[in-house]
C-alpha cells in the first residue's frame, strides 16, 4: 500500500514537472537578445571604408541584426570621432631589453537615434587592450603575434560599439 502510494505521488510530481514546462519556449533568430538592431540602417562616418576595423564593425553590427546604410536612408548615425591602436613597453628585463608590450585602442564616437529624435545623442569612448610577452628567441612569431592581438582588439572594440549602439535603440 505504502510502495502504491508513493509510486502515484512520484507520478504526480512528473507530470506537474511537464506542466510546468509547457510555457517554455526557445529563443528565434530574431529574438531581441540575439538581434538587439533587427531592422535598423546604421550610417557610418569617420572610418575608412576599406580599413580592418570597418570590416569587423559591419559583421558586429550584421551580428547584431542591422545593416550598414549606403543608399537607404539612415535610423542611427555612428560618427568616429578617434580612433587609435599603439602599443607601449610595459616591462623590460635587467639588461633593459623590452620584456611585455600593452597594445591598445581608444574609440571615440558618438551615435544618434535618427528615427527617435527625443532621445539625445550618445557621446562615449571604449578602450581595449592586450598584453604581449616578448620573447627575443622567437623573434619570427612575434609579427605574427602582434598581428593577431590586434586583430583580437579590433574584433572586441566593434562588438563592443555594437552592444553601445543596441543600448541606444
Amino acid at each position: 500500500m505504502l510502495l502504491r502510494l508513493v509510486k502515484n505521488m512520484i507520478s504526480l510530481l512528473l507530470v506537474l514537472m511537464l506542466a510546468a514546462c509547457a510555457g517554455f519556449q526557445l529563443r528565434g533568430a530574431d529574438s531581441a537578445l540575439l538581434a538587439p538592431l533587427k531592422g535598423q540602417q546604421v550610417a557610418v562616418q569617420g572610418l575608412d571604408v576599406n580599413s580592418s576595423f570597418s570590416k569587423k564593425l559591419r559583421t558586429a553590427l550584421e551580428q547584431a541584426g542591422a545593416s550598414v546604410a549606403t543608399d537607404s536612408p539612415a535610423t542611427m548615425q555612428l560618427t568616429i570621432t578617434d580612433f587609435k591602436e599603439e602599443k607601449t613597453a610595459t616591462a623590460y628585463s635587467a639588461a633593459r631589453q623590452v620584456r611585455e608590450f600593452n597594445h591598445y585602442l581608444n574609440l571615440h564616437f558618438t551615435a544618434e537615434a535618427k528615427d527617435k529624435p527625443e532621445l539625445k545623442p550618445l557621446e562615449s569612448s571604449l578602450h581595449v587592450e592586450r598584453n604581449q610577452i616578448y620573447d627575443s628567441r622567437y623573434v619570427l612569431g612575434v609579427s605574427e603575434e602582434e598581428r593577431s592581438i590586434q586583430a583580437e582588439l579590433e574584433t572586441e572594440a566593434a562588438r563592443l560599439l555594437a552592444l553601445r549602439l543596441a543600448a541606444l535603440r
